[in-house]
């Protein structure tokens, strides 16, 4: 009779004890945000209060198999069992042969089926009581205690293994683990709640600080300087890669960081690899990620070249996982967002990835705006200049009217006055002047037809170098005129050009014209057409006048006639070479100039072959 009521009044004191301190540590994992110091604190707690060698911890990862993420009671335990996954099927089958203990589930030794891991056996841990006992706890017996969130889905199991009595634990300690399985599972969803709370408000400060930065006036370059801290640290990356596309305007950006603060070197196939999946995540309207357990999302846009190749990176950057989400805005996409976390960070979740594809969007419309603006700033500067270009056509085109027809005016005038008089000199005066207005006039209209973008140019195949033989023969008069030796040098079997005959034979007179016209007597032109590699090169060359630097920079603009006082007194309307860079640009060609002022000048025509 005593005996029995001192193992009641132990049972009771037992029970008392363990209530109490299962209620401390229950408040203690209640207010507990950091999972894993829960998880170490719960485990100690099950194997201390109610009294086994081993308790561990194992959560549903995402796959929905079972992995170990805490152990306590045993350091060689801890070692073997931290990070032992269980298949989903195989702890199915597990509850499905266990007996059923209240919410704890128990397999008898014997009766686990294929395919599970086996239990904790210590080497030193031998049970208390006999072997013939039917209470007695048998190495390989499993308990389990699973919990669960709010809505009944399976978070975990507690499980235990080796009790310090050396029996099945009894319906007091049952009730006990029960209580602790319970409690951690309101715990974990308590803090899981708070955290997912934290991870929202962080989130939606960062994405409301890309906003803030996306509707300020920035350059591309800029938004992706200025908005890289602030993704970084919203989206809690190792590693982050903001690069924003080459636009018209603008070069291609990219904005690196690394939470170590070292320098991060990004492989030229991986930022290929980021540009096609950008493309097609903005198409689809996702994010990518490659995970660490190796999944990869979608996997349908991936290509397992490209996987290899990401892993690869992950690997010598010693990095878990990598995100990339798309910055873009309408069909296009400008840019993208690479994130990296390290072998410590948690997996992404589907509210980061939400928010870096919010950010991609506020990012996107803010690249689409910096270079609206950029096209709206180069169009007024463009219409001003173009306003300002047709101001000094008018007055320029006015001067040069103006100065032959007051001549031709004067001379009329003085033809009336003096009918008898020099009526001959007169009537040359008249002449040049008429002449020199119908140059002028044919030349503005050569330069309205080339310049049109919109007038179709006549198409045919064109031999450069007879065009050239013919205007340097019709040339050839004025140079002997002058006193300037005039040669031409044509290759054999030169290739065609495509393109209009007559704009192209009015450029080589351009340009041969001017050579002769500012070479003096006794000077030297040079013209010669020859093929190189698949492009057909004319070279005008002289040892002339000669043209400064200052003067080369508005050598193709309209009107120029230059500053060197002895190419002013030659006559010319200042348009040739203005004519004659645009008939070449049409033509898909260039032209070079060359010229050291009293040394020469050295042009060279470079048009496509056929």
């Amino acid at each position: 009779m005593t005996q029995t009521g001192d193992s009641v009044r132990d049972g009771v004191v037992w029970e008392v004890l363990a209530l109490s301190r299962l209620t401390e540590l229950m408040n203690r994992v209640s207010a507990q945000d950091d999972l894993s110091i829960l998880f170490d604190m719960v485990v100690d707690g099950a194997a201390d209060v109610v009294g086994f060698k081993v308790a561990a911890i194992s959560l549903v990862v995402p796959s929905g198999d079972i992995e170990v993420v805490a152990v306590a009671g045993d350091d060689d335990a801890r070692v073997e069992l931290l990070g032992r996954r269980t298949p989903r099927p195989v702890l199915e089958a597990e509850f499905a042969v266990a007996e059923r203990w209240g919410s704890l589930r128990f397999v008898p030794a014997g009766e686990l089926p294929d395919g599970s891991a086996e239990g904790w056996v210590s080497a030193d841990w031998t049970a208390p009581t006999p072997a013939g006992d039917p209470d007695a706890w048998n190495p390989e017996d499993t308990l389990i205690a699973p919990f669960f969130d709010a809505v009944g889905e399976l978070l975990g199991i507690l499980s235990v293994d080796l009790p310090l009595s050396g029996r099945r634990p009894d319906v007091t300690q049952r009730a006990v683990l029960e209580l602790f399985a319970n409690q951690t599972g309101i715990a974990i969803s308590a803090a899981r709640q708070r955290h997912a709370l934290s991870e929202r408000v962080r989130l939606g400060e960062a994405v409301q600080t890309v906003a803030r930065i996306a509707q300020e006036d920035l350059d591309p370059a800029r938004v992706v300087d200025v908005a890289a801290m602030p993704i970084s640290a919203g989206l809690a990356s190792a590693g982050l890669w903001l690069r924003a596309f080459a636009g018209e305007d603008d070069d291609e950006r990219e904005s690196v960081s690394a939470r170590s603060g070292e320098r991060v070197h990004t492989p030229v196939s991986l930022v290929a690899i980021a540009r096609r999946m950008a493309a097609r995540c903005w198409r689809a309207g996702v994010v990518a990620v490659v995970g660490a357990d190796g999944h990869v999302e979608p996997a349908r846009l991936w290509s397992d070249d490209d996987i290899a190749q990401v892993r690869v990176f992950l690997s010598d950057a010693a990095a878990r996982s990598l995100l990339i989400a798309p910055m873009g805005s309408g069909s296009s996409c400008f840019g993208y967002i690479a994130c990296t976390r390290g072998p410590g960070d948690p997996d992404w979740t589907d509210a980061e990835a939400q928010a870096a594809l919010e950010m991609g969007r506020d990012l996107g419309r803010a690249i689409r705006n910096a270079r609206l603006y950029a096209v709206e700033r180069r169009v007024a500067a463009e219409l001003r200049e173009a306003d300002r270009s047709k101001t000094q056509l008018f007055s320029t085109v006015s001067h040069e009217l103006k100065n032959p027809l007051a001549s031709i005016v004067g001379h009329v005038e003085l033809l009336r006055q003096e009918p008898d008089g020099n009526g001959d000199w007169s009537l040359g005066v008249i002449e040049r002047n008429t002449e020199r207005l119908q140059s002028l006039v044919d030349d503005l209209l050569t330069l309205s037809r080339v310049s049109d973008p919109d007038r179709p140019m006549p198409e045919a195949d064109v031999d450069l170098g007879e065009v050239s033989r013919d205007v340097v023969d019709m040339f050839r008069p004025r140079a002997d005129t002058q006193q300037v030796s005039l040669t031409f040098d044509l290759e054999e079997r030169l290739p065609l050009v495509r393109g209009s005959a007559g704009d192209l034979e009015r450029v080589v007179q351009n340009l041969v014209s001017n050579a002769v016209k500012f070479t003096p007597a006794g000077g030297k032109v040079a013209v010669s057409v020859a093929s190189r590699r698949d492009r057909v090169v004319l070279e005008c060359i002289d040892d002339g006048l000669g043209i400064s630097p200052e003067d080369q920079e508005g050598l193709f603009t309209e009107f120029f006639r230059g500053t060197n006082p002895e190419t002013l007194q030659v006559p010319g309307t200042g348009l040739g070479l203005s004519i004659a860079q645009r008939v070449v640009t049409r033509h898909g060609g260039r032209i070079d100039v060359e010229s050291e002022l009293g040394r020469g000048t050295s042009i060279t025509l470079l048009l496509p072959a056929l």
